[in-house]
């Protein structure tokens, strides 16, 4: 039987991540999480329409008249060129959060199509950064005016600070001191585990348990500590047709449970013992 050990051993930039190494390929990271549902995928067509983009940007850019004109042209070339943008439907489609279909069709969720203007920026000496924004990814260019903040979702939309903090206030209703504390950059680690929980969110939605258990699995090894994601772990095992590993899984959880999940969890372990025999 498939094993997160194995299948995650050709996962190279995923690993780094999870050995919480820095300065990790997050766009090769992203085509490996990608490739859970497209098992032929061939990583180097997304990769050279990146290093195109890269090229094509990089005259203009170095022509550019200042900063902001550089992010112009960057946002251009995305919307334009390429005809990035993001649409509702997007939210309830794993092939959104699928870096070469992104790319391919042009829409994506947020923190996808972030990540591809975070690429490109980047490679042409744009400081573009990540910001993992309250119920919407951004992107963020410090300037000596002040930060400018992009949604590339809506196609590259430039705010300023206090815009964007209104905007968010508006879209989730938290306090504005709340969202002024989450307008900081994040590391790898906190991209690939939000993208991890997007498509967890979709698979479990649609009841794909399958992908929701093996999006748990990368999950779980990126936060081995979490009890919450060792639990999810367990039911998604159950729910996925792996009782026999839901059983050792549950009961672990069962040993360090908060008292008000012991009974749903011991619900859960009755229901893998019952199944755990149809299956041999």
């Amino acid at each position: 039987m498939m094993t997160p050990a194995n299948f995650f051993q050709l996962d190279t930039q995923f690993m780094r991540l999870v050995r919480r190494e820095t300065d990790v390929d997050l766009i090769t990271a992203a085509l490996e999480i990608a490739r859970d549902g497209q098992q032929s995928l061939q990583f180097e067509p997304t990769l050279g329409k990146l290093r195109k983009s890269v090229a094509r940007l990089t005259h203009p850019v170095t022509q550019a008249g200042s900063e902001v004109e550089e992010l112009k042209l960057l946002i251009r070339h995305m919307t334009e060129e390429l005809n990035l943008h993001g649409d509702e439907e997007c939210f309830s489609n794993p092939e959104s959060s699928y870096l070469n279909r992104v790319l391919e069709t042009g829409r994506g969720i947020p923190i996808t199509l972030s990540l591809i203007y975070l690429f490109v920026a980047n490679n042409l000496g744009i400081s573009l950064e990540p910001i993992a924004a309250p119920s919407h990814f951004l992107t963020r260019l410090p300037t000596d005016s002040g930060n400018l903040y992009v949604d590339a979702f809506d196609n590259g939309r430039i705010m300023e600070e206090e815009e964007c903090i209104e905007w968010l206030r508006e879209l989730t209703e938290l306090p504005v001191s709340e969202i002024r504390r989450t307008l900081k950059p994040v590391d790898e680690r906190s991209i690939m585990i939000r993208m991890l929980n997007n498509l967890k969110s979709v698979f479990g939605s649609q009841e794909d348990w399958r992908s929701a258990w093996r999006v748990q699995c990368r999950i779980s090894h990126l936060v081995p500590g979490s009890f919450r994601e060792r639990r999810d772990l367990a039911i998604l095992a159950l729910r996925a047709g792996r009782a026999g590993e839901a059983i050792d899984q549950i009961q672990r959880c069962l040993e360090v449970c908060p008292p008000d999940e012991r009974p749903v969890l011991q619900q859960h372990l009755r229901q893998a013992q019952r199944e755990a025999p149809l299956l041999n």
